[in-house]
């Protein structure tokens, strides 16, 4: 992830300097001054709850001018955790939307926003903290269904439209974590990804989790499957963590080339790919 580890190694950086300084400002040579963040903010901090990924957060600001931004944020003053835009993409942007992995509704978690401008002006705000909204339950869903493992994760990946980069890699699409996530290269729908299962194996349902950012962009909503280079089907619904979207089909087959149908464009790819015998 080239373009992203460089805007991390260079806000990884800054953040150490913000928190060093601890935000206050100095005359003294050779001391960075650090101003108050809330000149350059322009709206409100919301946090929320991600609705296709439980167990996620999404912090939303907005700023008076681009910037690279990051929250650094974790459940006691210690913090902890560091997440910025990936919209950013070495650049500064205004819209700030970030994912926050692992922040859980109902809890109570302490942050800090930091940042700077185009002519290296560094920005951070005090010491704050935010609860994410109660989960609200949705009822009991009926007892799960159990189709066995996931074959998808016995195969490997013969063909893809492009990567990201590294970090985002075909594979994290057929390891078993939704940790980790396959993305494309900006190819919305126009992504593919072609999964080998090793022997022709007869098939009874797939999943196809995708990756959303936390814009609402990269989200695929429709995919295709064609098996062996001859039969498609679909378009079928994609699904998410917190709704997988579980479509049921019936063949045989060995190859199986996911192609995203429709999407709301970007870098499509996906979280987890899953294949399910009969």
């Amino acid at each position: 992830m080239m373009r992203h580890r460089t805007w991390r190694t260079l806000a990884g950086a800054a953040a150490l300097a913000l928190l060093a300084t601890a935000c206050a400002s100095s005359t003294s040579s050779g001391d960075v001054e650090v101003r108050p963040f809330a000149e350059v903010q322009d709206s409100e901090l919301v946090f929320e709850n991600d609705p296709t990924f439980p167990g996620r957060g999404i912090f939303r600001m907005t700023t008076t001018e681009p910037m690279i931004c990051a929250i650094v944020w974790g459940p006691t003053e210690a913090l902890g955790n560091f997440n910025n835009s990936l919209a950013m993409n070495g650049t500064g942007i205004v819209q700030h939307d970030v994912l926050l992995p692992g922040a859980e509704p109902g809890e109570t978690y302490f942050y800090r926003v930091q940042g700077s401008t185009a002519d290296g002006t560094l920005f951070a705000s005090e010491l704050m903290s935010f609860t994410l909204p109660a989960a609200v339950d949705a009822g009991s869903a009926g007892p799960a269904i159990d189709r066995g493992p996931n074959l998808a994760e016995g195969g490997i990946i013969v063909g893809v439209s492009s990567e990201f980069s590294p970090a985002f890699q075909p594979a994290n699409a057929i390891d078993g974590s939704l940790e980790t996530e396959w993305s494309s290269s900006g190819d919305g729908d126009a992504s593919f990804i072609t999964i080998d299962l090793g022997a022709e194996t007869p098939v009874g349902a797939i999943e196809f989790l995708t990756r959303t950012m936390a814009d609402g962009s990269a989200t695929t909503t429709s995919f295709t499957l064609t098996v062996d280079d001859q039969d498609t089907y679909g378009p079928f619904p994609a699904g998410s963590p917190a709704d997988a979207n579980t479509t049921e089909v019936e063949f045989s087959g060995r190859v199986l080339r996911f192609d995203v149908d429709s999407s709301t464009g970007g870098n499509t790819g996906a979280i987890e790919i899953r294949v399910f015998g009969p």
